[in-house]
């Protein structure tokens, strides 16, 4: 399935409506479409799965949303009109990665803020080319395409943009508190419900293209964990119960984009202070896992570029790219 802006605008306005009859006239003149067009809309509507009802003389009536919680149109309705993300959502029942997906898609034209959407992965990816497991159903996994305004040595801030936007979405739809742990890796109880992984295309000069993958386990259950040989991640519904994907989905796209925007307003300024005051990492003491070695010291703060500072006995260092293991009162690592 795939939404476009007229599928997306008509359902934004028909539910807007209340449950009023909205006249062919008006809808056409809103959305600037013809009649003819308008009714393809419509009819792609009822594809997705809403009950749209034709009221001859008078206009549409929406009378049922979609089961479907990832119905594309749906999802994009609940974004506010004012981000240009998620205009064209593509939903898939199963992809190998929707972070592959969203670059040949995104590649293709000029549209900003493309999102494809996956009932399953079968190569679903973290950092590092570690495995993300990612069931058919059991979560939410998608990938914004974009094209940021930034250098390449910023990419980190685009990792820290999203971890925030994740956790402020879970915190509205949900009504749950999740960690940040540096740099995006977002924890419920101190075990992982979320990963996400940013890659860019780039020259010396600047970004060409972004494309931030982000998967949160929303139903798996503890033996799906624990067969992935992930005993250490949770799911979101445990606590909350039923999660509908799609609201979730549309909240981290909004708040996304504006953290992203900010950037080109003061250079990542105030994303870096929120983000310093909501990373749990910062004044931890931690493990950093890099291919060549293990530090180990006190989380002290986060670099402008995005990076964790990190000081012990012997000096300060600074890891754009690492694992980091907290320490626990048990001695153990999270």
């Amino acid at each position: 399935m795939k939404s476009r802006r007229a599928t997306v605008e008509l359902c934004r306005l028909l539910r807007d409506s209340g449950g009023t009859v909205v006249s062919g006239g008006v809808v056409s003149q809103v959305l600037s479409l013809s009649r003819q067009a308008v009714w393809k809309a419509v009819r792609d509507l009822e594809e997705e799965g809403f009950s749209v009802a034709s009221v001859p003389q008078k206009g549409y009536i929406l009378r049922e949303l979609p089961v479907y919680d990832l119905a594309p149109s749906l999802i994009g309705s609940m974004i506010s009109p004012d981000c240009p993300w998620g205009g064209e959502i593509h939903v898939f029942e199963s992809v190998s990665s929707t972070q592959e997906a969203a670059k040949r898609i995104g590649r293709q034209g000029e549209t900003d803020g493309i999102v494809v959407i996956a009932e399953e992965q079968t190569k679903g990816r973290g950092r590092r080319d570690r495995t993300w497991v990612s069931p058919r159903g059991a979560g939410l996994y998608f990938s914004v395409f974009f094209r940021p305004r930034m250098l390449p040595g910023r990419l980190q801030l685009v990792n820290l943009a999203a971890g925030l936007a994740v956790r402020e979405a879970i915190r509205s739809v949900c009504g749950r508190e999740v960690s940040l742990k540096w740099p995006n890796d977002l924890l419920f109880r101190g075990r992982k419900i979320c990963g996400i992984l940013s890659e860019a295309s780039s020259d010396p000069e600047r970004i060409r293209d972004c494309c931030t993958g982000i998967g949160i386990n929303i139903s798996l259950s503890r033996e799906d964990l624990a067969g992935g040989g992930l005993e250490n991640a949770a799911s979101l519904g445990w606590e909350t119960g039923p999660v509908h994907r799609g609201a979730l989905c549309a909240a981290v796209i909004e708040k996304f984009y504006l953290l992203i925007a900010g950037l080109s307003g003061d250079g990542g300024e105030s994303l870096l202070s929120r983000y310093r005051e909501e990373c749990s990492t910062i004044g931890k003491n931690v493990t950093v896992l890099t291919e060549e070695e293990s530090f180990a010291g006190r989380a002290s703060g986060i670099g402008e570029n995005g990076e964790l500072l990190v000081e012990n006995g012997k000096g300060s260092r600074s890891f754009c790219a690492a694992d980091v293991v907290h320490a626990t009162p048990e001695g153990k690592g999270l």
